[in-house]
């Protein structure tokens, strides 16, 4: 880029960010190009080191969630002189840890809908990325920064979503958790704004781009099937009223 000041890092750019593909070089193209803040913070600042690790836990959808930390050269131990960035890096690792844990088997799923699993995969991610770059600037709601994005080419290139850490700005929620009646309706709005823009977009920005995009909630649907029964017992909810609720919401999918 012209104009560009040459930044002499100390860092190995080569170096591997935990294992993937993508290198400390990669990264600091990306967050030097698009991430206004780093430039605004750190542009020109030398990178002393960048460390990385996972921090979804299994709950990443079919995907590595990695939160990348950036030091510099002159920084000292306050926490404002390190800088946290996200690679969401999709893979199989995430279900493959999952079938061992449950009653979940994917060569059911690639006989009901005669599809490979890794070309379904890629399809999800491409969907995400699709999202994030066509989508969130027309649906006008609250969401993650993204930053870069590449798609997954089997036995070609790992797929990724470089966004912003949302540690110290959001909370996940877990499996017990309850949100209560203001976050219901602070999120109730939100859905409703982003109907509303859906609805009133002139359709040629849409129009048969994302058709695929159409079929992979049924395609969930079939993947998650056979663990519903095994998942019911446990629970102890084989209730006709738990399966009756199961059924209005299965045939609105199908």
């Amino acid at each position: 880029m012209k104009g560009e000041k040459e930044i002499c890092d100390v860092v190995d750019i080569s170096k591997s960010i935990f294992g993937t593909s993508f290198t400390v070089e990669w990264l600091l193209d990306s967050l030097r190009k698009n991430d206004k803040v780093y430039q605004n913070l750190h542009g020109d600042r030398v990178v002393k080191d960048v460390t990385a690790y996972d921090v979804s836990g299994g709950k990443g959808f079919v995907s590595q969630v990695l939160r990348c930390t950036v030091t510099f050269v002159d920084s000292d131990t306050s926490a404002k002189e390190v800088y946290h960035t996200i690679l969401k890096i999709p893979g199989m690792e995430c279900l493959n840890e999952a079938k061992e844990k449950c009653d979940f088997d994917f060569d059911n799923y690639e006989k009901a809908t005669n599809k490979d699993k890794y070309t379904f995969m890629t399809e999800i991610h491409k969907f995400e990325c699709d999202f994030y770059k066509n989508l969130t600037t027309i649906i006008d709601v609250p969401c993650p920064k993204v930053f870069k994005t590449r798609e997954w080419i089997l036995k070609k290139q790992e797929g990724v979503i470089h966004m912003e850490d949302l540690t110290l700005r959001g909370k996940t929620l877990s499996f017990f958790e309850n949100i209560n009646l203001t976050q219901v309706k602070c999120i109730i709005r939100h859905l409703a704004h982003m109907h509303k823009n859906i609805l009133s977009i002139d359709p040629e920005i849409w129009h048969g781009k994302y058709v695929k995009t159409q079929e992979a909630l049924a395609d969930c649907a079939q993947l998650f099937a056979p663990m519903e029964a095994p998942f019911l017992k446990k629970s102890k909810r084989e209730g006709k009223s738990y399966m009756a609720l199961r059924l209005k919401y299965l045939f609105l999918i199908n």
